[in-house]
């Protein structure tokens, strides 16, 4: 009796190190809940030179940012912040829960049970390595154009083939949306865009807008093409950065009423874009940022301003 009581002891013993030898060994694979399989991984550097150990083919992500980029890949995120659930509707964000309103809730996220986590490299290290804490977290750089951070969203989640598709499909709505609006632009048509912000009218580098100088062809003036910073315009030097063509956007009421006043004024009404029926009012939500959900939405406010009677 003693005997049997010896071996079923040892054999516990060498049970528990074996199973402690596979999990130090294995630098490629995670234990899963389910039925003891295991998932594979792979080293992943993010734009801040860290290695991470990230899932192939991860199915819980948490979209602290680039949820607009995760939609278009097909992949619904199980939490994101409220920014992104209250931008998009419907079914993009059905189901997705809240982690947070500007800042990300840790506790939250840890209920989500996610197996990996997606930020952008602006948020504290401190709170990124918080997250890494919970599940693997990636941090992109920010302000990367829109194609090239799908391209590297793709790449962390395994969709390289559903971003393919995605290509080919908005290039498809590209070159349509160019042939609509063909018959109402002149050649070598320029365009500004200006955002009213409370009291201050801004510019910025032609890339923030890849759907009017990119897909749309327009081309910036050179005031415009200068533009690496962004600028804050007086009202004295607007006509400077004018263009054929001015797409205005504002955020708040402060911001509308401050270019409902500018409307009134004969600066504002001698501009040829303006005389010529060229000034198009875009929504701030929309154009302020990008992203390829964004990206097919501006495409279609794109085409329908330009294309829209005087």
């Amino acid at each position: 009796m003693r005997r049997s009581s010896i071996y079923i002891l040892f054999s516990f013993l060498l049970a528990v190190m074996l199973l402690t030898a596979c999990g130090e060994s294995s630098g490629e694979e995670d234990p899963d809940e389910n039925g003891g399989e295991t998932q594979e991984t792979r080293t992943y550097t993010d734009s801040l030179d860290r290695e991470v150990e990230i899932p192939e083919n991860p199915e819980d992500v948490v979209a602290v940012n680039y949820f607009g980029e995760l939609a278009a890949l097909g992949i619904k995120p199980v939490g994101a912040l409220d920014y992104d659930l209250n931008k998009y509707s419907g079914e993009l964000t059905e189901g997705v829960e809240s982690v947070g309103s500007e800042q990300s809730d840790v506790e939250k996220i840890i209920s989500l049970d996610p197996d990996l986590i997606i930020v952008s490299d602006y948020r504290e290290a401190e709170a990124i390595e918080n997250m890494q804490q919970i599940a693997p977290t990636v941090a992109l750089e920010f302000g990367t154009p829109a194609l090239e951070q799908l391209e590297n969203v793709a790449e962390i989640t395994g969709r390289e083939e559903e971003r393919e598709t995605w290509m080919q499909e908005y290039e498809q709505k590209v070159e349509q949306a160019r042939e609509d609006m063909d018959p109402y632009i002149e050649e070598g048509e320029t365009a500004a865009v200006m955002q009213f912000y409370e009291k201050n009218i801004h510019m910025f580098h032609t890339s923030a807008f890849p759907t009017i100088y990119d897909a749309g062809q327009f081309k910036p003036t050179e005031k415009a093409a200068e533009i690496s910073d962004p600028v804050t315009l007086s009202e004295e030097v607007i006509p400077e950065y004018s263009a054929d063509r001015i797409f205005v956007m504002f955020s708040g009421r402060s911001a509308e009423e401050n270019y409902e006043e500018l409307k009134e004024k004969d600066i504002w009404k001698n501009l040829p874009a303006v005389q010529n029926g060229k000034v198009h009012v875009v929504d701030n939500d929309y154009w302020s940022e990008y992203n390829p959900i964004l990206l097919e939405r501006q495409l279609d406010d794109l085409v329908n301003k330009v294309t829209e009677s005087e």
